[in-house]
């Protein structure tokens, strides 16, 4: 089976980049790839995918129709699809919703193959109140084979979203896979010793839609009944109006022992994740953006750290609730503040759900998420 794979973006680190990079690696195996990059990724593609057969395109994502820039490089590359001559595959896979999938959908329509589409999150939903854009994609959307969404959280936001752009298009979840537990040797996760001080953890950029506000007030409820608690933030930090709320916050709780680290290189990265006793994240939905997954749970597995965070978007999916780690509702600190005072204080617990944890990620590979996508080709050829 040969597949043409339209990849988003891969100059900077970035989710799209980790995803396409392990993915394409794990699928390699069982499909003949055609990697497809915009022009400026060319380079690097280079790099990643050396020897591969790669072709370029003007662009393939931050490219949306609604700015005059972002229509010129769009139209651009529709032209440049038009004219130009392609290698023969069976299929086409977009690794993004949008614009990847219009581009996609374009080199498909070339190419006369079905198209399929990798929904992750946010990214999947953001449209609907792109005046230009929503038409477009409502458009990808109808015509694809198949889509893929990375949990059912996120095929469940699609759904309520563009129900009516979807009703004729089947909808296969297939959740994220991850390698970090390759790089954690198993003797850290599952002997580990719970640290002198009760260490809470959170890994993710400080925005709104981490629920960092409402882990700051849990926190002020743990501090309270565990006046030894402390907790550290290793994520990048913008100086604006929402880290002045947080800052504010800790100003009116009176609150001790925070440590914003700001984003840190992998060896102290691994390093804080060691010395922590529970992973701790609250994301909530904030308009169309939510959290779509959470490798990062998985991350905090590999270490075999339990977690407390919150029931929203695909997160129950990389979180099982009372196995490898405890759910609340977004926005309720009193019941996130319990569930981390539990796994603070009893250590035969955190110790049971952190190697739970551990392997929870050790079954979300790259390799099975391989296996689940070439079966889902399977089925998208056969219903040609």
């Amino acid at each position: 089976m040969r597949l043409a794979f339209i990849i988003p973006s891969l100059r900077n680190p970035s989710g799209w980049r980790s995803h396409a990079t392990s993915f394409l690696y794990a699928i390699r195996s069982l499909v003949e790839p055609v990697l497809f990059v915009a022009r400026e990724d060319y380079p690097e593609a280079e790099k990643l995918f050396p020897g591969w057969e790669i072709s370029q395109l003007p662009t393939t994502q931050r490219s949306a129709a609604g700015s005059e820039r972002g229509t010129s490089r769009l139209l651009n590359c529709y032209w440049h699809i038009r004219r130009s001559h392609f290698p023969d595959v069976d299929l086409v896979h977009s690794l993004e919703a949008y614009p990847t999938g219009l581009v996609g959908h374009w080199l498909a329509q070339r190419m006369g193959k079905p198209h399929v589409i990798t929904i992750h999150g946010t990214y999947g939903v953001i449209w609907r109140e792109r005046r230009i854009d929503r038409p477009l994609y409502e458009a990808v959307l109808r015509r694809a084979r198949m889509i893929y969404p990375v949990s059912n959280g996120t095929a469940r936001l699609l759904q309520e979203y563009f129900g009516s752009a979807i009703k004729t298009t089947r909808i296969k979840p297939i959740l994220n896979g991850n390698d970090f537990w390759k790089q954690v040797h198993p003797s850290q996760a599952l002997d580990r010793r719970m640290p002198k001080i009760p260490t809470i953890l959170s890994v993710g950029d400080v925005k709104p839609r981490k629920g960092y506000h409402t882990c700051l007030e849990s926190y002020a409820i743990v501090k309270s009944s565990l006046p030894s608690a402390r907790y550290l933030i290793a994520g990048q930090v913008r100086d604006n109006s929402y880290n002045a709320q947080l800052q504010q916050t800790i100003r009116d709780r009176h609150l001790a022992d925070i440590t914003f680290l700001g984003a840190l290189p992998a060896e102290e990265l691994s390093r804080c994740y060691q010395e922590s006793s529970v992973f701790f994240l609250a994301p909530q939905q904030e308009g169309l953006q939510f959290e779509g997954f959470g490798l990062v749970f998985l991350e905090a597995g590999a270490y075999g750290l339990p977690v407390v965070a919150t029931r929203t978007g695909g997160v129950p999916e990389a979180v099982q609730d009372g196995t490898t780690g405890l759910l609340a509702e977004p926005g309720d600190y009193q019941g996130l503040a319990e569930a981390l005072l539990r796994l603070l204080t009893e250590h035969d617990l955190a110790r049971e759900l952190g190697r739970a944890n551990r392997s929870h990620a050790e079954t979300l590979t790259w390799e099975r998420n391989a296996a689940e996508q070439f079966q889902a080709y399977q089925e998208a050829l056969g219903a040609a």
